[in-house]
């Protein structure tokens, strides 16, 4: 999952603003989240810098090497959905509410997320146009708002919770 080839590393070299700074040492895709931290600590003690890595389908330049000391961390392997729920929440002056809640890894296309919401009668709000490939990760990093967020808001106003991997 440590990958050096001229591919792997010229498709990371920009997203999708095709800003072009540096290439960088290597890709790495971890297995799993578990994997994300011992890999930040590895990259640390090799004295580069971390950048992690959806699609590619960003417009601010987010994932973009800026350093020649850069290892991107690709993290379009972690896309499990790994469940959908109902929860209630405590309101103000003891009133409840229940909301739907899905929760998703970082490489989760958005597609797929708004297609499972789509299959038990939800609606996924967060819908960039790249949709199609852009990753939840990703959409949390740009927040990502797309045309429906003008009814429900951009990723960060959708979200309830998440895991942040620091080494």
């Amino acid at each position: 999952n440590v990958l050096f080839d001229p591919f792997s590393l010229v498709s990371h070299v920009t997203d999708a603003t095709d800003w072009r700074l540096c290439v960088p040492v290597t890709v790495v895709f971890p297995d799993r989240e578990e994997h994300v931290v011992p890999l930040l600590l590895a990259i640390e003690k090799l004295g580069l810098k971390a950048i992690p890595r959806g699609a590619g389908t960003g417009l601010t330049g987010g994932a973009v090497p800026v350093a020649d000391d850069c290892v991107m961390i690709n993290l379009e392997t972690l896309d499990k959905i790994r469940g959908v729920a109902d929860k209630e929440f405590l309101l103000e002056k003891g009133s409840t509410r229940m909301a739907k809640i899905m929760e998703v890894e970082a490489g989760v296309v958005t597609e797929n997320a708004i297609q499972a919401a789509s299959r038990l009668g939800w609606v996924f709000a967060t819908d960039p146009t790249s949709a199609w490939a852009s990753t939840i990760g990703g959409n949390l990093a740009e927040n990502a708002g797309g045309k429906t967020a003008v009814l429900w808001g951009t990723a960060i106003d959708n979200v309830l919770s998440f895991r942040m991997a620091l080494p």
